[in-house]
Protein backbone atom coordinates (compact mmCIF):
# COMPACT_ATOMS: atom_id res chain seq x y z
CA UNK A 1 0.00 0.00 0.00
CA UNK A 2 1.13 3.23 -1.31
CA UNK A 3 1.09 6.54 1.46
CA UNK A 4 -0.41 9.83 -0.25
CA UNK A 5 2.45 12.89 -0.27
CA UNK A 6 1.82 15.86 -1.69
CA UNK A 7 4.29 18.56 -2.63
CA UNK A 8 4.08 22.15 -3.68
CA UNK A 9 6.82 23.99 -5.58
CA UNK A 10 7.06 28.05 -5.32
CA UNK A 11 10.05 30.53 -5.87
CA UNK A 12 9.75 31.41 -1.82
CA UNK A 13 8.72 28.01 -0.11
CA UNK A 14 8.59 24.31 -0.65
CA UNK A 15 5.47 22.32 1.53
CA UNK A 16 5.51 19.32 2.36
CA UNK A 17 1.85 17.63 3.33
CA UNK A 18 1.05 13.87 3.96
CA UNK A 19 -1.75 12.29 6.30
CA UNK A 20 0.06 11.72 9.39
CA UNK A 21 1.38 15.07 10.08
CA UNK A 22 0.91 18.86 9.96
CA UNK A 23 2.55 20.47 6.67
CA UNK A 24 6.17 21.40 6.31
CA UNK A 25 7.37 24.50 5.11
CA UNK A 26 11.10 25.51 4.32
CA UNK A 27 12.24 28.56 2.09
CA UNK A 28 13.58 28.01 -1.32
CA UNK A 29 16.81 27.85 -0.60
CA UNK A 30 19.21 24.45 -0.71
CA UNK A 31 22.66 23.74 0.60
CA UNK A 32 24.98 21.33 -0.76
CA UNK A 33 27.51 19.31 0.85
CA UNK A 34 29.97 17.25 -0.68
CA UNK A 35 30.16 14.84 2.33
CA UNK A 36 26.51 14.60 3.04
CA UNK A 37 23.11 14.70 1.34
CA UNK A 38 21.54 18.47 0.46
CA UNK A 39 19.68 20.34 2.98
CA UNK A 40 16.92 22.49 2.25
CA UNK A 41 15.63 25.27 4.29
CA UNK A 42 17.36 28.66 6.18
CA UNK A 43 18.47 27.71 9.15
CA UNK A 44 16.29 29.41 11.50
CA UNK A 45 14.11 26.09 9.76
CA UNK A 46 16.27 23.50 9.67
CA UNK A 47 17.95 22.65 12.64
CA UNK A 48 20.15 20.29 10.46
CA UNK A 49 21.87 23.42 8.77
CA UNK A 50 24.90 23.65 11.71
CA UNK A 51 27.77 23.33 9.73
CA UNK A 52 28.94 25.65 6.74
CA UNK A 53 27.78 24.27 3.02
CA UNK A 54 27.22 25.99 -0.48
CA UNK A 55 24.23 27.71 -0.45
CA UNK A 56 22.30 27.70 -3.97
CA UNK A 57 19.15 29.45 -4.34
CA UNK A 58 16.84 30.97 -7.05
CA UNK A 59 17.11 27.65 -8.86
CA UNK A 60 13.36 27.23 -9.01
CA UNK A 61 12.60 30.33 -11.17
CA UNK A 62 15.63 29.22 -13.60
CA UNK A 63 13.52 25.46 -14.08
CA UNK A 64 14.24 24.75 -18.10
CA UNK A 65 16.86 27.95 -18.94
CA UNK A 66 19.82 26.28 -21.18
CA UNK A 67 22.15 28.55 -18.43
CA UNK A 68 23.64 26.44 -15.76
CA UNK A 69 23.32 28.27 -12.12
CA UNK A 70 26.29 29.06 -10.48
CA UNK A 71 27.19 28.47 -6.95
CA UNK A 72 29.51 30.70 -4.59
CA UNK A 73 32.60 28.53 -5.43
CA UNK A 74 32.39 28.93 -9.21
CA UNK A 75 30.60 25.09 -9.95
CA UNK A 76 28.05 24.92 -12.57
CA UNK A 77 24.81 23.32 -11.51
CA UNK A 78 21.33 22.36 -13.66
CA UNK A 79 18.44 24.44 -11.99
CA UNK A 80 16.24 21.40 -12.85
CA UNK A 81 18.49 19.00 -10.49
CA UNK A 82 18.43 21.43 -7.95
CA UNK A 83 15.31 21.33 -6.99
CA UNK A 84 14.70 17.60 -7.35
CA UNK A 85 17.16 17.36 -5.14
CA UNK A 86 15.15 20.04 -2.99
CA UNK A 87 12.46 18.11 -3.07
CA UNK A 88 13.80 14.93 -2.07
CA UNK A 89 15.08 16.62 1.12
CA UNK A 90 11.38 18.02 1.47
CA UNK A 91 10.32 14.31 1.84
CA UNK A 92 12.86 13.66 4.13
CA UNK A 93 11.30 16.83 5.98
CA UNK A 94 8.18 15.13 6.22
CA UNK A 95 8.76 11.98 7.11
CA UNK A 96 8.26 10.01 4.59
CA UNK A 97 9.77 7.60 2.17
CA UNK A 98 9.37 8.48 -1.71
CA UNK A 99 9.53 4.41 -2.69
CA UNK A 100 6.72 3.51 -0.51
CA UNK A 101 4.73 7.28 -1.21
CA UNK A 102 1.84 8.12 -3.94
CA UNK A 103 3.15 11.39 -4.46
CA UNK A 104 1.73 14.22 -6.47
CA UNK A 105 3.60 17.55 -6.86
CA UNK A 106 2.03 20.87 -7.82
CA UNK A 107 3.82 23.08 -10.37
CA UNK A 108 2.54 26.74 -10.93
CA UNK A 109 0.12 26.89 -13.04
CA UNK A 110 1.87 29.64 -15.32
CA UNK A 111 4.79 27.37 -16.28
CA UNK A 112 5.44 27.05 -19.88
CA UNK A 113 5.65 23.90 -21.24
CA UNK A 114 9.41 23.50 -21.32
CA UNK A 115 9.14 24.03 -18.00
CA UNK A 116 7.12 21.46 -17.01
CA UNK A 117 8.97 19.09 -19.46
CA UNK A 118 12.40 20.33 -17.51
CA UNK A 119 11.22 18.98 -14.60
CA UNK A 120 9.77 16.13 -15.67
CA UNK A 121 12.99 14.63 -17.03
CA UNK A 122 15.02 15.86 -13.80
CA UNK A 123 12.25 13.66 -12.03
CA UNK A 124 13.42 10.52 -13.55
CA UNK A 125 17.26 10.84 -13.13
CA UNK A 126 16.60 10.40 -9.22
CA UNK A 127 16.38 7.41 -8.02
CA UNK A 128 14.68 8.44 -4.97
CA UNK A 129 11.73 9.05 -6.94
CA UNK A 130 11.17 6.20 -9.50
CA UNK A 131 12.16 3.26 -7.32
CA UNK A 132 8.91 2.29 -7.33
CA UNK A 133 8.57 2.18 -11.25
CA UNK A 134 6.41 5.24 -11.17
CA UNK A 135 7.33 8.94 -11.26
CA UNK A 136 5.44 11.35 -9.23
CA UNK A 137 2.34 12.72 -10.75
CA UNK A 138 2.74 16.43 -11.74
CA UNK A 139 -0.46 18.67 -11.15
CA UNK A 140 -1.14 22.38 -11.66
CA UNK A 141 -1.18 24.41 -8.05
CA UNK A 142 -4.70 26.04 -9.30
CA UNK A 143 -6.61 22.65 -9.19
CA UNK A 144 -4.55 21.73 -6.18
CA UNK A 145 -5.46 24.59 -4.25
CA UNK A 146 -9.29 24.64 -5.41
CA UNK A 147 -9.13 21.01 -4.23
CA UNK A 148 -8.08 22.04 -0.84
CA UNK A 149 -10.48 24.82 -0.72
CA UNK A 150 -13.65 22.47 -1.54
CA UNK A 151 -12.30 20.29 1.28
CA UNK A 152 -11.95 22.41 3.95
CA UNK A 153 -14.70 25.27 2.88
CA UNK A 154 -16.54 23.97 0.21
CA UNK A 155 -17.27 26.06 -3.15
CA UNK A 156 -20.49 26.10 -5.23
CA UNK A 157 -21.77 23.27 -6.95
CA UNK A 158 -21.24 24.70 -10.50
CA UNK A 159 -20.19 28.04 -11.67
CA UNK A 160 -16.52 29.81 -12.55
CA UNK A 161 -14.76 30.98 -10.14
CA UNK A 162 -11.56 33.03 -10.06
CA UNK A 163 -8.69 31.39 -8.38
CA UNK A 164 -5.83 34.15 -7.23
CA UNK A 165 -2.52 33.29 -6.09
CA UNK A 166 -0.62 35.67 -4.52
CA UNK A 167 2.51 34.58 -3.98
CA UNK A 168 6.21 35.62 -3.64
CA UNK A 169 7.06 35.69 -7.04
CA UNK A 170 4.24 37.37 -8.47
CA UNK A 171 0.16 37.24 -8.57
CA UNK A 172 -1.64 34.37 -10.97
CA UNK A 173 -5.13 34.64 -11.68
CA UNK A 174 -6.86 31.68 -13.09
CA UNK A 175 -10.74 31.04 -14.21
CA UNK A 176 -11.68 27.27 -13.58
CA UNK A 177 -15.14 25.74 -14.23
CA UNK A 178 -16.11 24.03 -10.84
CA UNK A 179 -19.41 22.24 -12.21
CA UNK A 180 -18.46 18.31 -11.32
CA UNK A 181 -14.64 18.39 -11.57
CA UNK A 182 -12.61 20.98 -12.08
CA UNK A 183 -11.68 22.39 -15.51
CA UNK A 184 -9.67 25.65 -16.60
CA UNK A 185 -11.15 27.59 -19.09
CA UNK A 186 -8.49 30.20 -19.10
CA UNK A 187 -4.51 30.13 -19.32
CA UNK A 188 -3.16 31.59 -16.46
CA UNK A 189 -2.46 35.48 -16.08
CA UNK A 190 1.00 36.17 -14.46
CA UNK A 191 1.05 39.73 -12.36
CA UNK A 192 4.54 40.37 -11.58
CA UNK A 193 4.08 44.14 -9.94
CA UNK A 194 1.92 42.45 -7.16
CA UNK A 195 4.61 39.60 -5.03
CA UNK A 196 5.98 39.34 -1.58
CA UNK A 197 9.17 39.73 -2.92
CA UNK A 198 8.34 43.25 -4.28
CA UNK A 199 6.48 44.68 -1.32
CA UNK A 200 9.70 43.23 1.16
CA UNK A 201 11.92 45.58 -1.25
CA UNK A 202 9.32 48.59 -0.48
CA UNK A 203 9.22 48.16 2.66
CA UNK A 204 13.15 47.76 3.33
CA UNK A 205 13.48 50.96 1.49
CA UNK A 206 11.53 52.21 4.19
CA UNK A 207 12.97 50.73 7.10
CA UNK A 208 16.28 51.90 5.82
CA UNK A 209 15.36 55.21 5.25
CA UNK A 210 14.39 55.52 8.96
CA UNK A 211 16.94 53.45 10.49
CA UNK A 212 19.65 54.17 8.02
CA UNK A 213 20.26 57.68 9.32
CA UNK A 214 23.74 58.54 11.26
CA UNK A 215 24.85 54.71 10.96
CA UNK A 216 26.49 55.94 8.16
CA UNK A 217 26.27 52.26 6.56
CA UNK A 218 26.58 52.58 2.35
CA UNK A 219 24.18 50.48 0.82
CA UNK A 220 26.36 49.90 -2.34
CA UNK A 221 29.17 48.84 0.25
CA UNK A 222 30.23 45.31 0.59
CA UNK A 223 29.89 45.33 4.56
CA UNK A 224 26.26 46.03 4.10
CA UNK A 225 25.34 42.92 2.15
CA UNK A 226 24.80 40.91 4.98
CA UNK A 227 23.26 43.55 7.47
CA UNK A 228 21.05 44.24 4.74
CA UNK A 229 20.03 40.87 4.33
CA UNK A 230 18.78 40.35 7.65
CA UNK A 231 16.96 43.65 7.67
CA UNK A 232 15.21 42.40 4.32
CA UNK A 233 14.29 39.31 6.28
CA UNK A 234 13.44 40.89 9.48
CA UNK A 235 10.80 42.87 6.78
CA UNK A 236 9.69 39.94 5.38
CA UNK A 237 8.50 38.33 8.95
CA UNK A 238 7.05 41.73 9.77
CA UNK A 239 5.03 41.77 7.10
CA UNK A 240 3.75 38.67 7.93
CA UNK A 241 3.14 39.15 11.46
CA UNK A 242 1.20 42.56 9.98
CA UNK A 243 -1.39 40.31 8.41
CA UNK A 244 -2.57 39.53 12.05
CA UNK A 245 -1.75 42.05 13.88
CA UNK A 246 -2.29 46.02 13.99
CA UNK A 247 1.03 46.91 15.29
CA UNK A 248 4.85 45.10 14.76
CA UNK A 249 8.21 45.79 15.57
CA UNK A 250 11.60 45.84 13.78
CA UNK A 251 14.72 45.39 15.68
CA UNK A 252 17.76 45.42 13.52
CA UNK A 253 21.55 46.31 13.57
CA UNK A 254 23.23 48.76 11.31
CA UNK A 255 26.37 49.88 11.61
CA UNK A 256 27.31 48.59 14.42
CA UNK A 257 24.44 50.19 16.54
CA UNK A 258 21.20 48.24 17.54
CA UNK A 259 17.52 50.42 16.52
CA UNK A 260 14.39 49.33 15.96
CA UNK A 261 11.34 50.73 13.81
CA UNK A 262 7.59 50.63 15.05
CA UNK A 263 5.37 49.55 11.70
CA UNK A 264 1.83 49.66 11.72
CA UNK A 265 -0.26 47.25 9.10
CA UNK A 266 -1.64 50.66 7.75
CA UNK A 267 1.88 51.38 6.24
CA UNK A 268 1.75 48.09 4.82
CA UNK A 269 -1.47 48.76 3.15
CA UNK A 270 -0.01 52.05 2.02
CA UNK A 271 3.03 50.40 -0.02
CA UNK A 272 0.82 47.75 -1.67
CA UNK A 273 -1.90 49.66 -2.26
CA UNK A 274 -1.43 50.55 -5.97
CA UNK A 275 -0.03 47.09 -7.33
CA UNK A 276 -3.07 45.87 -5.69
CA UNK A 277 -5.40 48.14 -7.62
CA UNK A 278 -3.19 47.43 -10.94
CA UNK A 279 -3.63 44.01 -10.36
CA UNK A 280 -7.39 43.98 -10.18
CA UNK A 281 -7.76 46.43 -13.47
CA UNK A 282 -5.54 43.22 -15.43
CA UNK A 283 -8.12 41.30 -14.00
CA UNK A 284 -10.87 42.86 -15.34
CA UNK A 285 -8.66 42.59 -18.59
CA UNK A 286 -9.39 39.24 -18.42
CA UNK A 287 -12.56 38.90 -17.53
CA UNK A 288 -13.26 40.44 -20.82
CA UNK A 289 -10.87 38.76 -22.72
CA UNK A 290 -12.75 35.39 -22.08
CA UNK A 291 -16.47 37.22 -22.14
CA UNK A 292 -17.23 37.32 -18.66
CA UNK A 293 -17.57 39.63 -15.79
CA UNK A 294 -17.53 39.77 -12.22
CA UNK A 295 -20.88 38.73 -12.04
CA UNK A 296 -20.45 36.00 -14.16
CA UNK A 297 -18.26 35.00 -10.87
CA UNK A 298 -19.82 32.01 -8.39
CA UNK A 299 -17.02 32.59 -5.97
CA UNK A 300 -13.16 34.30 -5.85
CA UNK A 301 -10.24 32.09 -4.16
CA UNK A 302 -7.71 33.70 -2.79
CA UNK A 303 -4.52 31.76 -1.87
CA UNK A 304 -0.96 31.65 -1.64
CA UNK A 305 0.89 34.09 1.41
CA UNK A 306 -0.24 37.46 0.21
CA UNK A 307 -3.88 36.00 0.64
CA UNK A 308 -3.42 36.38 4.26
CA UNK A 309 -3.38 39.93 4.36
CA UNK A 310 -6.57 41.82 5.19
CA UNK A 311 -6.47 44.68 2.18
CA UNK A 312 -6.23 41.99 -0.38
CA UNK A 313 -10.00 40.44 0.48
CA UNK A 314 -11.20 43.83 1.66
CA UNK A 315 -10.30 45.22 -2.10
CA UNK A 316 -11.90 42.67 -4.11
CA UNK A 317 -14.83 42.07 -2.54
CA UNK A 318 -15.86 46.17 -2.65
CA UNK A 319 -14.59 45.88 -5.89
CA UNK A 320 -16.70 42.87 -7.30
CA UNK A 321 -19.05 42.09 -4.96
CA UNK A 322 -18.42 38.62 -5.22
CA UNK A 323 -17.92 36.32 -2.18
CA UNK A 324 -13.87 36.12 -1.44
CA UNK A 325 -12.99 32.89 0.11
CA UNK A 326 -9.79 32.54 1.54
CA UNK A 327 -7.94 28.97 3.37
CA UNK A 328 -6.83 29.02 7.12
CA UNK A 329 -3.58 28.40 6.01
CA UNK A 330 -3.57 29.82 2.01
CA UNK A 331 0.09 29.54 1.98
CA UNK A 332 -0.07 25.78 2.00
CA UNK A 333 -3.36 25.24 -0.55
CA UNK A 334 -1.40 23.86 -3.06
CA UNK A 335 0.29 21.08 -1.32
CA UNK A 336 -2.37 19.83 0.64
CA UNK A 337 -4.65 19.88 -2.59
CA UNK A 338 -1.64 17.74 -4.10
CA UNK A 339 -2.29 15.34 -1.14
CA UNK A 340 -5.65 15.11 -1.36
CA UNK A 341 -5.59 14.51 -5.54
CA UNK A 342 -2.73 11.96 -4.53
CA UNK A 343 -4.91 10.15 -2.21
CA UNK A 344 -8.06 9.84 -4.76
CA UNK A 345 -6.12 8.29 -7.44
CA UNK A 346 -8.22 6.28 -9.89
CA UNK A 347 -11.12 8.39 -8.51
CA UNK A 348 -10.58 11.54 -11.03
CA UNK A 349 -12.42 11.63 -13.81
CA UNK A 350 -11.57 12.08 -17.10
CA UNK A 351 -12.49 16.05 -17.10
CA UNK A 352 -9.99 16.78 -13.79
CA UNK A 353 -7.60 14.73 -15.08
CA UNK A 354 -6.76 17.02 -18.33
CA UNK A 355 -7.06 19.88 -16.10
CA UNK A 356 -3.97 18.49 -14.20
CA UNK A 357 -2.52 17.75 -17.39
CA UNK A 358 -2.09 21.61 -17.99
CA UNK A 359 -4.06 21.10 -21.15
CA UNK A 360 -5.23 24.86 -20.96
CA UNK A 361 -3.38 27.35 -23.11
CA UNK A 362 0.06 28.24 -21.25
CA UNK A 363 -0.23 32.02 -22.77
CA UNK A 364 -1.24 33.68 -24.96
CA UNK A 365 1.14 32.86 -27.98
CA UNK A 366 -0.70 30.01 -27.99
CA UNK A 367 1.38 27.23 -26.59
CA UNK A 368 -0.18 24.20 -25.24
CA UNK A 369 1.12 21.61 -23.02
CA UNK A 370 -0.27 18.78 -25.03
CA UNK A 371 0.06 15.75 -22.79
CA UNK A 372 -1.62 12.66 -21.88
CA UNK A 373 -5.09 12.60 -19.97
CA UNK A 374 -4.43 10.41 -17.69
CA UNK A 375 -1.31 12.62 -16.03
CA UNK A 376 1.34 14.23 -16.73
CA UNK A 377 3.55 11.86 -16.99
CA UNK A 378 4.74 11.40 -20.96
CA UNK A 379 7.63 8.60 -21.79
CA UNK A 380 8.90 7.23 -24.94
CA UNK A 381 9.38 4.30 -26.21
CA UNK A 382 12.54 3.05 -25.02
CA UNK A 383 11.90 4.46 -21.60
CA UNK A 384 8.63 2.39 -21.46
CA UNK A 385 10.48 -0.79 -22.58
CA UNK A 386 13.29 -0.67 -20.17
CA UNK A 387 10.79 -0.27 -17.17
CA UNK A 388 8.89 -3.24 -18.36
CA UNK A 389 12.47 -4.91 -18.24
CA UNK A 390 13.06 -3.81 -14.52
CA UNK A 391 10.14 -5.15 -13.69
CA UNK A 392 10.49 -8.77 -15.04
CA UNK A 393 13.71 -8.64 -12.87
CA UNK A 394 11.86 -8.44 -9.87
CA UNK A 395 10.94 -11.53 -7.52
CA UNK A 396 7.40 -10.72 -7.39
CA UNK A 397 5.29 -13.21 -9.42
CA UNK A 398 2.59 -12.02 -11.35
CA UNK A 399 2.32 -9.11 -13.80
CA UNK A 400 3.89 -6.22 -12.00
CA UNK A 401 3.07 -3.39 -14.32
CA UNK A 402 -0.44 -2.38 -12.91
CA UNK A 403 -0.22 -1.26 -9.23
CA UNK A 404 -2.72 -1.86 -7.87
CA UNK A 405 -4.52 -5.73 -8.29
CA UNK A 406 -7.70 -6.60 -10.55
CA UNK A 407 -7.93 -6.77 -14.46
CA UNK A 408 -4.72 -7.79 -16.10
CA UNK A 409 -3.35 -4.54 -18.41
CA UNK A 410 -4.65 -4.96 -21.60
CA UNK A 411 -1.67 -3.48 -24.12
CA UNK A 412 -4.39 -3.15 -26.89
CA UNK A 413 -6.82 -1.16 -25.08
CA UNK A 414 -6.61 2.14 -23.38
CA UNK A 415 -4.27 2.59 -20.14
CA UNK A 416 -6.04 2.89 -16.64
CA UNK A 417 -5.23 5.59 -14.07
CA UNK A 418 -2.96 3.05 -12.38
CA UNK A 419 -0.61 2.88 -15.31
CA UNK A 420 0.30 5.92 -15.77
CA UNK A 421 2.44 5.97 -18.95
CA UNK A 422 1.37 7.14 -21.78
CA UNK A 423 3.39 6.98 -25.27
CA UNK A 424 3.30 10.31 -27.42
CA UNK A 425 2.86 8.75 -30.96
CA UNK A 426 4.62 10.63 -33.49
CA UNK A 427 3.13 13.50 -35.87
CA UNK A 428 1.27 12.05 -39.02
CA UNK A 429 2.89 12.62 -42.38
CA UNK A 430 0.14 15.50 -44.27
CA UNK A 431 -2.03 13.56 -46.94
CA UNK A 432 -0.54 14.52 -50.50
CA UNK A 433 -3.77 16.59 -51.63
CA UNK A 434 -5.14 15.32 -54.54
CA UNK A 435 -6.07 17.37 -57.92
CA UNK A 436 -9.60 17.56 -58.19
CA UNK A 437 -11.23 17.10 -62.10
CA UNK A 438 -13.05 20.52 -62.36
CA UNK A 439 -9.18 21.86 -60.95
CA UNK A 440 -7.74 19.73 -64.36
CA UNK A 441 -10.21 20.73 -66.91
CA UNK A 442 -9.87 24.48 -66.05
CA UNK A 443 -6.02 23.97 -66.27
CA UNK A 444 -6.35 22.44 -69.56
CA UNK A 445 -8.72 24.85 -71.19
CA UNK A 446 -6.40 27.60 -70.18
CA UNK A 447 -3.69 26.00 -71.97
CA UNK A 448 -5.48 25.73 -74.98
CA UNK A 449 -6.83 29.44 -74.82
CA UNK A 450 -2.96 30.45 -74.53
CA UNK A 451 -2.27 28.31 -77.04
CA UNK A 452 -4.44 29.38 -79.36
CA UNK A 453 -3.83 33.06 -78.46
CA UNK A 454 -0.54 32.60 -79.23
CA UNK A 455 -1.28 31.31 -82.99
CA UNK A 456 -3.31 34.08 -83.73
CA UNK A 457 -0.95 36.91 -82.50
CA UNK A 458 2.25 34.79 -84.22
CA UNK A 459 0.10 34.69 -87.95
CA UNK A 460 -0.85 38.74 -87.29
CA UNK A 461 2.77 39.28 -86.67
CA UNK A 462 3.93 37.28 -89.85
CA UNK A 463 0.76 38.98 -92.27
CA UNK A 464 2.47 43.18 -90.84
CA UNK A 465 6.12 41.61 -91.82
CA UNK A 466 5.54 40.22 -95.68
CA UNK A 467 6.92 42.18 -98.35
CA UNK A 468 5.04 43.70 -101.22
CA UNK A 469 6.00 41.64 -104.48
CA UNK A 470 7.92 43.85 -106.91
CA UNK A 471 5.98 45.54 -109.87
CA UNK A 472 6.77 44.09 -113.31
CA UNK A 473 9.38 46.34 -115.48
CA UNK A 474 7.88 47.07 -119.22
CA UNK A 475 10.64 48.61 -121.51
CA UNK A 476 9.80 51.89 -123.33
CA UNK A 477 9.08 51.11 -127.25
CA UNK A 478 11.65 52.10 -129.28
CA UNK A 479 10.74 55.71 -131.40
CA UNK A 480 10.17 54.82 -134.98
CA UNK A 481 13.22 55.30 -137.81
CA UNK A 482 12.89 58.67 -139.37
CA UNK A 483 12.69 58.78 -143.09
CA UNK A 484 16.44 59.15 -144.96
CA UNK A 485 16.99 63.17 -146.15
CA UNK A 486 18.94 63.37 -149.10
CA UNK A 487 22.35 65.59 -148.08
CA UNK A 488 22.36 68.35 -149.98
CA UNK A 489 26.01 69.18 -151.14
Amino acid sequence: MYDPLGLSIGTTNLVAARNEGPPVSRRSVLTLYPHCAPKVGLPEENSYLSEPGTMMKGFVERIGDSVALVSADGSAHDPELLTVEALDAMVCAAGADASSSEISIAVPAYWKPVTVQALRDALRTHVGFVRSGMAPRLVSDAIASLAAVKSELGLPDDGVVGLLDFGGGGTSATLVNVAGDFELISATMRYAALSGDEIDQELLLRVFEELGRGSGLDPGSTAAVGQLGELREQCRLAKERLSIDVVTEIAAELGGRSCSLTLKRDDLEDLMADRLTGFIYAFDDMLVRYRKNWGDLAAVVTVGGGAHIPLVAERLSIHGRTPVVTPSQPALAAACGALLLAARGEELSLRTRTSMGLLAAANTTGDVVDLGAGDVLVIDDEALTDRELAWSQTEYPGDLRVRFGGEIYDEDGPSGWSMRLNVIEPPRDRPWRRLRLSQLIIGMSALVAMTAIGGVAYTLTGIEHRQAPPAPSVAPRPAPASPLVPRTV
